[in-house]
């Protein structure tokens, strides 16, 4: 008994709150929980937008209804800052000169990480193309279909859902993966989860759907993950993600 007594203590030091296992435990269950509660949000959002929004604009219903996801992950974000106090994971702040060089390394890195992921695929006998036709419907309306109002309309549609998905994935689970670990192993970890958030919408593609999926989000997460530990400045990771929602031909940005 004495010496299942000591293992017990033994592996609850191993993986208590204050280690960096108990971490990616509880940030991994914290990020299951917004991706299965974004399931259940997700038709709930499109229905409210179905029966108000789209008798007046159905396009901007459509566009709306890509933020279902959205939506969960801000009620998410505000019952942690709620509950836990832990205001130094909102890190938004005017972006200087280095944020700067990031945002644009970043959104470089984008596309450079798609260019590698489409030589990867390959290897593994995965193809992109199984991707293709899996953004949804909201995904096919631009910014161009509001050429007058489409400063709002970015802000409103693209920058502030970005931000509130950035709070939740950048600032609360790779800021607390980051008080515990090296920053390489923060940036994988974190890019690990942000694949984990986003892959249950992939259960229902099939095996080579999923696997496919799950490797460019993880290869995203590795660009967004790395941007923002340069930086630590939600915003600048929050505009890069915003404008990928722009680039209507990259499969499944619209629910990213």
């Amino acid at each position: 008994m004495v010496q299942i007594a000591h293992w017990l203590h033994s592996l609850s030091r191993r993986v208590g709150p204050d280690t960096g296992v108990g971490t990616v435990i509880r940030m991994t269950g914290l990020t299951l929980f917004a991706s299965v509660l974004s399931l259940f949000v997700f038709p709930i959002h499109r229905s409210l937008l179905d029966r108000f929004v789209a008798p007046w604009s159905a396009d901007l219903a459509s566009l709306a209804g890509t933020k279902g996801s959205q939506v969960a992950v801000a009620v998410v974000v505000v019952g942690y800052l709620a509950t836990t106090r832990r205001w130094n994971v909102v890190q938004i702040r005017r972006p200087t000169l280095h944020d700067t060089l990031w945002m644009v390394l970043g959104a470089a890195g984008l596309d450079l990480m798609a260019e590698a992921i489409q030589f990867v695929l390959p290897l593994a006998g995965l193809s992109i193309e199984v991707l293709s036709g899996s953004g949804g419907s909201g995904s096919a309306v631009g910014l161009g279909t509001w050429p007058l109002l489409w400063p709002l309309v970015f802000l409103g549609m693209y920058l502030l859902p970005a931000l509130v998905e950035e709070q939740f994935v950048r600032g609360i689970v790779q800021g607390r993966l980051g008080e515990r670990f090296h920053p390489a192993l923060e940036v994988v970890l974190g890019a690990a989860l942000f694949a984990l958030m986003h892959g249950l919408y992939g259960l229902g593609g099939g095996p080579e759907f999923l696997a496919t999926y799950l490797i460019v989000l993880f290869g995203q997460g590795l660009v967004f993950c790395l941007t923002y530990e340069r930086t630590r400045n939600l915003l600048v990771v929050a505009l890069i993600h915003a404008l990928s929602w722009t680039a209507v031909d990259v499969p499944f940005f619209g629910l990213l």
